[in-house]
């Protein structure tokens, strides 16, 4: 923080009490001071933006003071975003709001889904504090009433006046609020391409970091572990190259016995669960029984700790696949089936879940080309996303694959919506597939893997029809860092 922002930051703590308030010259040159102690202060940076004040004293006003574009008219109705604050009775309120006079020149901003996106992570790393709007584009819904109730006492007029514009809000009450407020200022800032200097600069490069890991949180082998143990039945699921086949079977290994399974189009009840299977006989053909894989692993988990590991669990029909079986997936509860044919050696057809039986499957969320979960079946797994993890790239330290990567992950933060955002290529595609070998020639094996893996990858998508709205900006992202290979070898 510095000066100008204590002082700031005091103000909104103090609410209608600030000795500030109905002297609007003082407090517009506070915010321009603020500006210049964290923005570039170049005219054709600092002339795109005005500062606007409304600090009346009155308790049934919707006073304000904020930061405003330059286009607007300096009074009345303007356009576009704004970063405002908004005192009541011993505190105020921080927004990002809309100008009651409609989107104007930043329709671009708010119609990105990165925006939104970024103002959700923060509003999880602050735990909920900020709140956020679903749809920032929506103009016809209000704040809830929720929502107000946590505001500072003597805002009910800005509710009423502003609650549709209002996307993201903060109550202040104390210096110790100063971090979500800095965090919305930057935001709003370099959302509008403003440069941060000096020690702003390095904290928002800081917290750019936490926001990419709010919207791409890791999951570990202990985690996955702890889920395992509790809930017995778990899918990991996420885009290619985001480690889940190699998470699973760490995870697996560190349980107990594994019986390792890949599940494709072709897998049938028979052969998971049990079937008949014609053998050789005297005079022609006899059926025998069969177990399936589930049968197996249940009756080695009887010994101990048992993970039954199904690898692209959604490429096969699961509830065809399970058939009644499905019935034995409670974790909490101990149910039996009746098999439709007796296995050899068994006494009974009737079969309950080993206790020492746990089932991890991994799921991709790229192939939409394959079945669907139906409700029955969702609902009994616990689901673990795994997303990219740029550490990894960080450590192998190949230039080009940390800048494609980086290009990778904003342009799929940016421009893709939830859906599209579950095809994010993972960090295997970005590493050497051989670490084995040479390390001097690391950086054309990750590049040859960039161009005959990503670029292809990308370029799927595209024909396939499946990202959506982003396609166009995908497109651009395969042409760049196609771009990038081709100087990287003429280097």
């Amino acid at each position: 923080m510095g000066k100008a922002f204590d002082a700031l930051l005091s103000g909104m703590s103090e609410g209608r009490g600030w000795g500030q308030m109905g002297d609007a010259e003082p407090v517009r040159q506070l915010l321009w001071n603020v500006y210049e102690e964290r923005y570039h202060k170049a005219d054709h940076h600092k002339s795109r933006y005005q500062v606007r004040v409304n600090l009346q004293k009155k308790d049934d006003s919707a006073a304000y003071a904020g930061f405003i574009t330059a286009e607007n008219p300096t009074s009345g109705p303007y356009q576009g975003t704004s970063f405002v604050w908004m005192p009541g009775k011993e505190g105020s309120i921080a927004v990002l709001v809309i100008g009651t006079d409609g989107f104007g020149a930043d329709a671009h901003i708010l119609g990105r889904p990165g925006h939104a996106r970024r103002l959700r992570a923060l509003a999880r790393l602050h735990k909920g504090k900020l709140w956020v709007k679903p749809d920032l584009l929506d103009t016809s819904s209000r704040v809830p009433e929720t929502i107000v109730e946590q505001w500072p006492e003597q805002l009910e007029a800005v509710s009423k006046s502003y609650g549709s514009v209002i996307y993201a809000a903060v109550p202040i009450r104390s210096t110790h609020d100063g971090a979500v407020v800095e965090d919305l200022l930057d935001l709003f800032f370099s959302e509008h391409d403003t440069p941060l200097t000096g020690a702003t600069k390095d904290r928002w490069e800081t917290r750019h970091s936490d926001i990419l890991g709010a919207i791409f949180p890791q999951v570990n082998l202990a985690q996955v572990l702890e889920l395992l143990q509790e809930r017995r039945f778990v899918i990991l699921e996420g885009p290619p190259g985001t480690g889940k086949t190699r998470l699973a079977y760490e995870v697996a290994r560190q349980m107990g016995q594994v019986t390792p399974i890949q599940f494709h189009p072709a897998r049938t009840y028979e052969d998971f669960v049990v079937g008949l299977y014609p053998k050789p006989a005297a005079g022609g053909l006899a059926f025998e029984v069969r177990m399936g894989d589930f049968l197996r692993a249940n009756a080695a988990a009887v010994k101990g700790e048992h993970v039954l590991l199904i690898d692209e669990v959604n490429r096969a029909d699961l509830s065809r696949v399970l058939g009644e079986a499905i019935v034995l997936l409670e974790p909490g509860e101990q149910r039996e089936i009746e098999l439709p044919h007796l296995p050899d050696g068994w006494s009974e057809r009737k079969v309950s879940l080993s206790r020492g039986l746990h089932i991890l499957a991994t799921r991709n969320t790229a192939d939409r080309t394959i079945a669907r979960m139906d409700l029955a079946v969702r609902r009994r797994f616990a689901f673990l996303e795994m997303w990219p993890d740029r550490r990894a790239v960080d450590d192998e330290g190949v230039t080009l694959a940390k800048a494609c990567f980086d290009d990778v992950l904003h342009t799929f933060t940016e421009f893709a919506d939830e859906e599209t955002l579950k095809l994010t290529p993972g960090h295997s595609y970005f590493l050497d597939p051989r670490r084995d070998q040479d390390t001097k020639a690391r950086e054309k094996r990750v590049a040859r893997r960039l161009e005959l893996e990503l670029v292809p990858l990308l370029r799927e998508y595209l024909s396939e029809r499946i990202a959506g709205s982003a396609s166009e900006p995908i497109a651009g992202l395969a042409d760049r860092i196609t771009s990038r290979l081709l100087e990287e070898r003429a280097t």
